[in-house]
């Protein structure tokens, strides 16, 4: 049984902690705003069954709500009683799911023949390695909208580029980096660039050849960002040194029959992934991944002949391990509740737009992009900003002569790129989980790109307002 415990993601104490103090003063800043922010709030209308804000409509309700001093603690309960509670729900069942079904893959030893493949082959193409994991997470991000669905294979690249001699930020780099920055420099992502383009009234995914310009220039800044890491770690320490493992196998490393199983599991994921937010089922996609890869963890179990009773006890062990970052979960989804139920989003947002009015057309989109770039530090789902913000910047817009495409540009920057930015954003602290890096050890380990992509993004709209970014 001792043996069991030590399969599978194990959070780190001290990036838990960390976390945990981290979220804790960002849900005491999110209360001291209802306190200094009046509460007030924008019509809603639904139509085709789509609920948006009646722009013009706003009006202050400190007279008639306050939000009460006491409901900042109880915040982490009433999440389970939100509008969101199903998400909250979906996102925790999720990690957990992957915690266990990594753990039953771990102890079967697959991994061990998956990343031998791999390190064999890319041992000295290394770089070349670097800039086809890129490509691949970022299309996923850029393309489908994929976020959230690559935290199952961020275990795996983080074996991966310890093999080949890196360490776990690296492992970071060739997954989740990737996948944010993609989501950002969005092609057509359906819940940023296809949402927006929707509520602002554009036709679908057009302005596509300027974004598939910024994508490919992203692409190469965080290449070389990635290569120039990868080469400050060999020079510390040369990459001649093989994966090591305290954990003896229940079966041989050599494990064909695993790999097969595991491959093409992992491919009908990957197709899930890729089609589910196409027709328009992105939010079934989370929930089928984590039984499918539940799935392909008991097969792979079953064809190397391990008992089920041990496959279930090495699934339980591995939720185990990977259960304190539930808390860190409901955490952060608290800092959202606090702001809503405060009635200080609709302020917030009102006092922007205000601000906005009398900028010129360069500027209104640079404050667009910082105002979306604030508010997700509250609000972490893009379609629900979108919802929430469209409406009132495109009419914004067609009074200080910015066009609808470069409201839906910035809003994507504004949006995209702070994924990889924020504690407040779960699947941000799922992945350190899951990695066990401390978020202040990310944050410092990725400011740098952060800036410079920010400055260039900047110069990206500035140059799309000044040429007209259309149709309209």
């Amino acid at each position: 049984m001792e043996q069991e415990k030590s399969f599978g993601i194990r959070v780190s104490k001290q990036a838990f902690f960390q976390s945990l103090f981290i979220l804790l003063g960002t849900m005491l800043l999110a209360g001291l705003l209802t306190l200094i922010i009046p509460p007030g709030s924008f019509d809603r209308e639904t139509v085709r069954g789509i609920q948006t804000i009646v722009p013009n409509s706003f009006h202050y309700t400190a007279d008639s709500y306050s939000y009460p001093v006491y409901r900042w603690f109880t915040a982490p309960i009433e999440v389970f009683f939100s509008a969101h509670a199903p998400t909250v729900i979906m996102i925790i069942l999720f990690i957990l799911f992957v915690g266990g079904s990594f753990a039953i893959l771990d102890a079967t030893r697959v991994f061990e023949s998956l990343i031998g493949s791999i390190s064999q082959r890319f041992m000295h193409a290394r770089y070349r390695f670097i800039a086809i994991m890129t490509l691949f997470f970022m299309m996923l991000g850029a393309v489908f909208g994929i976020f959230e669905e690559v935290l199952p294979l961020i275990p795996i690249m983080v074996m991966v580029a310890k093999r080949l001699g890196w360490n776990e930020l690296m492992g970071l780099g060739l997954s989740l980096l990737p996948t944010g920055f993609g989501f950002s420099a969005a092609i057509t992502n359906p819940f940023t660039i296809g949402i927006a383009q929707k509520l602002a009234g554009l036709p679908l995914f057009s302005g596509i050849a300027y974004r598939l310009f910024i994508f490919g220039v992203i692409y190469l800044i965080v290449i070389f960002f990635l290569i120039r890491y990868a080469k400050q770690l060999e020079r510390s320490d040369p990459p001649n040194k093989t994966l090591e493992t305290n954990n003896p196998p229940l079966i041989p490393s050599d494990n064909p029959a695993g790999l097969w199983v595991m491959g093409v599991g992992f491919v009908l994921l990957l197709i899930v992934m890729m089609i589910f937010p196409i027709i328009g089922l992105g939010d079934y996609s989370m929930p089928l991944i984590a039984l499918g890869f539940l799935l392909i963890s008991l097969l792979v179990g079953v064809v190397n002949r391990i008992p089920i009773s041990k496959l279930l006890s090495i699934f339980f062990h591995g939720i185990k391990g990977i259960a304190p970052s539930m808390v860190l979960i409901i955490l952060a989804m608290s800092v959202e509740q606090i702001i809503v139920s405060g009635h200080i989003m609709d302020t917030l947002l009102y006092r922007a737009s205000e601000q906005l009015h009398n900028l010129s057309p360069v500027l209104a989109g640079f404050g667009i992009y910082l105002f979306v770039f604030v508010l997700q530090f509250f609000i972490h789902s893009a379609s629900a900003k979108a919802f929430l913000v469209i409406p009132i910047l495109t009419q914004l817009g067609d009074l200080i002569g910015l066009t609808h495409q470069n409201v839906v540009l910035a809003f994507n920057f504004g949006d995209g790129f702070s994924h990889l930015l924020y504690p407040t954003n779960p699947a941000l602290i799922i992945a350190l989980s899951l990695s066990s890096v401390r978020f202040m050890t990310w944050f410092r380990w990725t400011i740098g790109i952060q800036v410079i992509v920010f400055v260039l993004t900047m110069f990206f709209l500035a140059l799309a307002v000044w040429f007209g970014y259309g149709p309209f």
